[in-house]
């Protein structure tokens, strides 16, 4: 088996059909697409079983409603392939060739990572903005083809703003992910990526980057980047500060590693308190919902003393110029 394709599934039956189709019609037959049925409500499963009896390679696990994270730890567990490819189910693989060409590279140069990029498919109606596929980095504008450790790699590109938190933009050696037992974060919370793709970058000795657009990001109405955020998000966000805030405790990292994570404290820190600005509803539902200790943290962060304002002045201004800066002081953020 050379490749395991790991697809929580979740009532995504309008979708479902295309994103198993892309992977069944790769060119690379030696693979095993593990479905983790994660409590579907809707025609979802009907789907995966008439896949399964049509298709040997099709594995379908099911669990109660655990989560997206907790769907791919499973199917992490019973993964037998050389690689994991992660998948969502309501996106497609977008070459046939696309298996094929990733593994060639990460045999060629005996990665343990190796990231590619996407492009995005809007559905009718739905507007996605430069900015966000640019926040999402889906399309990288730089080279990082040659073999990198995955710190070098991970300050590299949040240098340039182009580090994707998306799981499906990358093939692991699952050598690598048991060797250092890389899981997704146990509790249900929104942005659990973040915090798994932060882990396995830090991890890696050998990772590198190919410019192949392999993946459509299919988005929709009710996708993440389109939906209004809730406490779930906000926890989310809460708990990837809360990781890289633990990451920084330890002191072995080199300076260009240990300042990539402090961009991402500050970037994480920034996202809740500007959650909050959009939605101040949330700091009421986080009063009834919130346990004691994530209040007092999140009571920290909203805490803003000049000294950190007039350094994230300052970021702003070497990231995005004068002009911006003026602006987001002038007129705050633009949504």
């Amino acid at each position: 088996m050379t490749v395991s394709v790991i697809i929580p599934v979740f009532d995504a039956a309008p979708f479902l059909g295309d994103a198993l189709d892309s992977v069944l019609g790769q060119t690379l037959r030696e693979l095993e697409v593990i479905c983790v049925d994660d409590g579907s409500t809707d025609g979802s499963s009907a789907i995966l079983a008439e896949y399964a009896a049509r298709d040997k390679r099709v594995r379908v696990l099911t669990q109660a409603n655990q989560g997206q994270g907790a769907a791919r730890n499973r199917g992490l567990k019973a993964a037998q392939g050389e690689y994991v490819y992660f998948m969502d189910a309501d996106d497609a693989l977008a070459d046939p060739a696309a298996l094929s060409r990733l593994v060639a590279a990460m045999a060629g140069d005996r990665l343990e990572v190796l990231f590619f990029d996407a492009e995005m498919r809007p559905d009718a109606g739905v507007a996605v903005s430069e900015a966000v596929v640019c926040a999402n980095s889906y399309i990288r504008k730089h080279d990082y083809a040659k073999v990198y450790t995955g710190r070098k790699l991970f300050a590299e590109m949040l240098r340039r703003r182009e580090f994707s938190v998306s799981p499906c933009l990358m093939l692991l050696s699952r050598a690598f992910v048991e060797s250092h037992r890389l899981r997704f974060p146990a509790e249900r919370i929104f942005y659990e990526d973040n915090i798994f793709m932060t882990r396995v970058v830090l991890a890696a000795e050998r990772a590198s980057h190919r410019p192949w657009r392999l993946y459509v990001r299919k988005v929709h109405a009710g996708s993440t980047i389109t939906s209004r955020p809730t406490l779930r998000h906000l926890r989310g966000f809460l708990a990837c500060y809360l990781d890289v805030r633990k990451l920084l405790e330890d002191q072995t990292w080199d300076r260009s590693t240990r300042k990539a994570l402090v961009e991402r404290r500050v970037q994480y820190k920034l996202n809740v308190r500007r959650m909050l600005d959009d939605c101040p509803e949330l700091l009421a539902d986080a009063a009834g919902e919130l346990t004691d200790a994530e209040r007092a943290e999140l009571a920290a962060v909203r805490h803003y003393p000049w000294p950190e304002k007039l350094a994230n002045g300052w970021r702003c201004l070497r990231d995005h110029g004068p002009i911006y800066t003026l602006r987001r002081i002038l007129f705050g953020r633009q949504r």
